[in-house]
């Protein structure tokens, strides 16, 4: 999503975010805070908006967007922000060290000092040890924001310093209106809000990602290829090479199975929504436990070929 410029046009978090800016309004500072929610639901946005308005120096409601603190946030080239990410999908003790331990001993210029933890559950063990000293002897002028989506994977001596702010997924409207407010055509918008999974974020990205048709397109004619077991091993051929989006995939086929449930796919249907779905949930759970992801996928069609009925393709599938 674009970088927006007031919370007032978060309009699916209000409550929440009344939350988020009650104490800054009233001068109390909350200097570790911990932001739960899946990917996309507005975690970070609502965090970058949060340092600005902390470092506001405008008058009337915050951020002003034309102070020179505002501007230089809204620049990326804002001095009172440091932003972590994972690299190669892990957090280490030394991204930690470098890039907090040594720049919070600089107290900023004018402000507050906003560190903002994306992914934070991937910190390993070294990294988060570190980070809780950090955070137990924190100078005044500094703010934490950790960004997860599983905050039951940090320590728990962390989780108990940090107030907890949970990002629901958002209603398939809400995810409509966003979309929408974000320049997305409304038939666009509709189809990409009901497999969203209440997140705008995942629905704004695949829209843009012309890839996303291909692999929905790939992974609809794998499944829908197999009428036998025999056909498993066949049927993961047309994703083989599709390993990086293996979660994706599963996404995809959830959302078929519950189309179905719901009449939408039209009753020549030789599957069940309901048994498509199990299948899916234990193959989720299968991906999560890092079972290899040609496992996954073949055991997946093995069970669909198995069951009372079989899914073929129909002028019903449309690609976002």
């Amino acid at each position: 999503m674009s970088e927006l410029k007031s919370f007032s046009e978060f309009r699916a978090r209000r409550f929440l975010l009344d939350q988020l800016m009650r104490p800054v309004k009233a001068g109390r500072i909350v200097h570790a805070q911990l932001f739960e929610g899946p990917d996309g639901t507005g975690k970070r946005t609502a965090a970058r908006l949060l340092a600005r308005s902390m470092n506001c120096t405008g008058a009337g409601d915050k951020p002003c967007n034309a102070c020179p603190s505002c501007l230089q946030f809204l620049s990326g080239n804002s001095p009172n922000l440091i932003e972590i990410f994972p690299e190669k999908n892990t957090i280490r003790i030394g991204s930690v060290r470098d890039e907090i331990l040594k720049k919070i001993s600089l107290r900023p210029d004018k402000g507050k000092l906003f560190i903002l933890i994306n992914e934070a559950d991937k910190m390993n063990e070294n990294a988060q040890n570190a980070l809780l000293k950090t955070l137990e002897e924190a100078p005044e002028y500094a703010v934490f924001v950790l960004l997860t989506d599983k905050a039951g994977a940090l320590l728990q001596t962390i989780q108990s310093r940090c107030a907890l702010f949970r990002f629901a997924p958002l209603s398939e409207d809400e995810v409509y209106e966003i979309l929408k407010a974000n320049g997305i055509d409304d038939a666009r918008a509709k189809e990409a809000a009901k497999t969203s999974e209440g997140s705008p974020g995942r629905a704004l990205e695949r829209i843009r990602n012309e890839s996303y048709k291909d692999l929905l397109n790939r992974a609809l004619n794998a499944i829908q290829s197999v009428h036998r077991k025999s056909d498993a091993a066949q049927a993961f051929l047309k994703i083989q090479d599709d390993k990086d989006a293996g979660w994706e995939i599963l996404e995809i086929y959830e959302y078929f199975a519950r189309r179905m449930m719901l009449g939408e796919m039209g009753e020549d249907k030789r599957l069940k929504g309901s048994k498509l779905l199990q299948s899916v949930i234990n193959a989720k759970k299968q991906l999560k436990a890092n079972v290899a992801y040609q496992s996954v996928m073949e055991i997946l069609f093995f069970d669909v070929a198995g069951q009372e009925e079989t899914i073929h393709g129909n002028g019903n599938r449309r690609p976002l």
